[in-house]
């Protein structure tokens, strides 16, 4: 479990740093002063948040020396380092609970839903739990990774499990359980233990496995097995911010066209309608 956690440390630690030295870079010539941009996201948008900051620059010119941190948790963990007084600019969360919570307690504006996502199964290429279907889930001895109950994709599991106890029979989801190895603290490390084949298989959401690429094999469910709604994600400007303008058109940069359309070639669903 040493090497997994190493593994996902450098991989969020890579990625967050090219992410955001990359694109500062790029302009950092015209001016030495910058301005650093925290935003609180959480750990499935890992990928296709970075991936908004040069598309955002381009049309945002006056904020083209900021240099945006990216903090990636899970969603509880990201609500408990706010409620700390972390200096966070803007909160993207995997769950719309959690922005209700940041917002009741006067910590965020008004939170906006701009996406949402679903569940998958994905096991490693090799498949040495031979899991080729829901139902082998469900087989003694099988390794299974999943996240905990305090993040949405842990809560989001338990609850899909319980709906296809209609298509496995009363047991399924207790069956399956029982075969859980390891209960994580984000979806990106339940995709670290399968792509380390510590687990034979791992509950994530789609957009996660588009990041795994070939390097995982997919097993579906069904939208009928889907909770109702998906999972949604709100993001907010928070309150604390000392950059308000800059967080305000980024929120609304993340919630129109342009932003929508990059959440979307990562795999990321449309938010619900109004």
């Amino acid at each position: 479990m040493k090497r997994r956690g190493l593994v996902l440390l450098i991989v969020i630690a890579v990625l967050v740093f090219t992410s955001t030295a990359s694109s500062f870079a790029a302009t950092q010539p015209t001016s030495r002063a910058t301005t650093k941009f925290n935003v609180f996201a959480a750990a499935s948008l890992l990928y296709a948040f970075p991936a908004m900051v040069p598309a955002f620059k381009s049309t945002h010119k006056a904020f083209k020396n900021v240099k945006f941190v990216f903090n990636f948790q899970g969603t509880d963990t990201l609500v408990a380092q706010i409620q700390q007084g972390a200096p966070a600019d803007v909160f993207a969360g995997a769950s719309t609970k959690y922005g209700a919570t940041l917002f009741k307690a006067g910590l965020i504006d008004s939170p906006s839903n701009f996406c949402q996502n679903k569940l998958i199964v994905i096991v490693p290429k090799s498949n040495p739990g031979d899991i080729h279907s829901l139902a082998d889930l469900a087989t003694p001895g099988k390794k299974i990774a999943i996240g905990n109950a305090s993040v949405p994709i842990g809560t989001y599991t338990l609850t899909v499990l319980k709906n296809l106890n209609a298509l496995y029979g009363t047991n399924y989801s207790t069956n399956v359980l029982a075969n859980v190895v390891t209960q994580e603290s984000s979806v990106t490390a339940v995709v670290v233990d399968v792509l380390l084949g510590e687990a034979d298989a791992g509950f994530c959401y789609v957009t996660d496995a588009q990041y795994a690429g070939k390097k995982v094999h997919r097993v579906y469910v069904g939208q009928r097995y889907q909770s109702n709604p998906l999972p949604t994600y709100p993001i907010a400007v928070v309150k604390s911010t000392q950059s308000s303008s800059l967080a305000n058109q980024f929120v609304h940069f993340v919630l129109n066209p342009r932003g929508q359309a990059i959440l979307k070639t990562w795999g990321f669903l449309p938010p619900p309608a109004p």
